[in-house]
């Protein structure tokens, strides 16, 4: 079994393979005082040979890597641009490229084999483009669905957060559905409009999939889309853990 860890800014995903097979995931909130807690929870089984993280949270991944030498008697591969992930980057500095878009193009890669463009609606919103040779071509990032509402709540006296959902007409009939739409299709809107132009700008056909947590509400309605895959990020950890062990 091999254990898979995507510490993000919002949540952390946790993954147990067997061979490719996907045998257990838990998500659990960033939340430090709970984490230790998590990862005894998860990972209690002696049937551990090795693991890989993708971290965009510094302070965090050594508290991982500390866990797994004390626990499992080994240490954890650190996914980043620095080792095989089977692509070739035309990113200006790869070393600053986030781990979990990496996992994302590499597990897009891996699933689908074919050119890719993977909208993770997370934290952030991020677009990330891969041609199926394994040239990274690049991305986008905007702020995500939560940032939205919060920002707009704590930066207005008036407005109150909302719980995001799709509302019934594009034109809201209250403060709360007006919110909602301006998020919501706000970012169906943007999302098309980006998959177009990075279509338009490569010419060349792309396979778009999406994940992260807002993805199973939003994508649905982004025809563009093809795909919702909430795992591409821990098979892609997985991917760059069998490439280089």
């Amino acid at each position: 079994m091999v254990g898979v860890v995507d510490i993000g800014n919002t949540n952390i995903h946790c993954g147990l393979y067997d061979g490719e097979v996907l045998r257990k995931k838990n998500t659990f909130p960033v939340v430090p005082h709970r984490i230790t807690d998590g990862m005894k929870l998860f990972f209690a089984t002696k049937e551990l040979n090795g693991a890989a993280i993708a971290s965009v949270v510094p302070r965090l991944t050594d508290r991982w890597i500390t866990y797994f030498k004390k626990n499992c008697n080994f240490s954890p591969l650190i996914v980043s641009s620095k080792i095989d992930s089977h692509l070739t980057f035309r990113y200006y500095n790869p070393e600053t490229l986030g781990a979990d878009r990496i996992a994302n193009v590499v597990g897009g890669l891996a699933r689908y084999k074919r050119n890719v463009v993977v909208v993770d609606f997370g934290t952030a919103t991020t677009l990330d483009a891969v041609l199926k040779d394994g040239t990274y071509l690049g991305g986008i990032i905007t702020p995500g669905v939560g940032i939205s509402l919060d920002v707009l709540s704590e930066k207005t006296a008036l407005l109150k957060r909302v719980r995001l959902k799709r509302p019934e007409s594009i034109i809201g009939r209250s403060t709360e559905e007006c919110i909602q739409s301006g998020i919501f299709y706000g970012t169906v809107v943007m999302i098309r409009g980006f998959i177009h132009k990075i279509k338009k700008d490569m010419r060349k056909k792309f396979l778009c999939v999406a994940t992260g947590g807002w993805g199973k509400m939003i994508s649905p309605h982004i025809e563009e889309i093809r795909e919702f895959d909430p795992d591409l990020a821990l098979f892609g950890i997985l991917k760059i853990y069998q490439y280089n062990v």
